[in-house]
């Protein structure tokens, strides 16, 4: 999961909400699909989380 972007993580998660919004997906493709989709989600936050703290440390650099 690390080879892709935060932007083509949430693509991912929009295609696998469209995809369980949409009806069409069995049981045993949802749960396939679930857990995909809790996996793209701790790899955005952990992005957000880095990011977030790269930007605190900046804005303590430029007013120190």
């Amino acid at each position: 999961m690390e080879n892709i972007t935060y932007a083509q993580a949430v693509e991912r998660l929009e295609e696998i909400m469209n995809s369980i919004q949409g009806g069409g997906m069995d049981v045993d493709k949802l749960a396939v699909a679930l857990k995909e989709a809790s996996e793209l989600v701790q790899f955005c936050r952990g992005k957000l989380y880095k990011v977030d703290e790269e930007v605190k440390q900046l804005l303590e650099d430029i007013e120190g």
